[in-house]
């Protein structure tokens, strides 16, 4: 049976969050993972056949590091991934993909954590859950870190996925990776669509003309 894993990945020492989805939009397991191997692991016992990851997992054309010091560059101008530069296009803020990015360490971990995972047979896509949310939310949201946002991102969350607790206090990491989840289930049913040059790495998003919805209890 297909499992969805989204991973909420963090570079600067935290636990990243995770979520696990089955085809039926039930969450099945959600939570934190001190480090890759445990997020690997993970991957392993859910038997994850699509894994989501909330962080770049490819470098502009060009690029063989982020290393200042490396004569490598970018082959085209503006230097940007053309996956970063078609969700800016629809309005969405994001971190870009230079030597200059201040996330070169989270960049560096999600490009050693997707070979690890494909080892193991999954499809590993690259999401952004703030434009998951937003496309299907809509741009006005609560600050996620606050209580309010918490709650209003749950409540949200609540009217495609199944079997979450709603006097949970999810952290808002697991929010970002139960809406990471979500976007690869999505792209299996084809609800989603990949932005970008495959070459560069493709960035997941929803297709918001076909507003994903539960399929009918079994």
């Amino acid at each position: 049976m297909p499992r969805y894993l989204g991973i909420d990945l963090a570079g600067d020492g935290r636990a990243s969050g995770y979520a696990v989805l089955d085809e039926q939009a039930r969450v099945i397991a959600c939570g934190a993972a001190p480090d890759d191997a445990a997020i690997v692991a993970l991957a392993a016992r859910h038997g994850a056949t699509t894994v989501a990851i909330d962080c770049p997992l490819g470098l502009p054309e060009g690029l063989c590091c982020l290393d200042p010091a490396c004569g490598c560059a970018p082959a085209n101008a503006p230097g940007i991934r053309q996956s970063e530069l078609a969700v800016r296009a629809l309005g969405y803020g994001l971190y870009h993909t230079t030597k200059r990015t201040i996330i070169r360490g989270l960049v560096e971990r999600g490009m050693r954590l997707r070979p690890l995972i494909e080892a193991q047979g999954a499809l590993v896509i690259e999401v952004y859950p703030y434009a998951t949310k937003a496309m299907l939310f809509g741009r006005r949201m609560p600050k996620k870190t606050t209580p309010e946002g918490r709650r209003w991102l749950l409540a949200r969350l609540s009217a495609g996925l199944r079997g979450l607790d709603m006097a949970r206090a999810y952290s808002h990491d697991e929010l970002d990776a139960l809406a990471a989840a979500w976007t690869a289930l999505m792209y299996a049913r084809g609800d989603a669509v990949a932005l970008g040059d495959a070459r560069e790495g493709e960035i997941i998003v929803p297709r918001v003309s076909r507003a994903p919805a539960l399929p009918p209890a079994g």
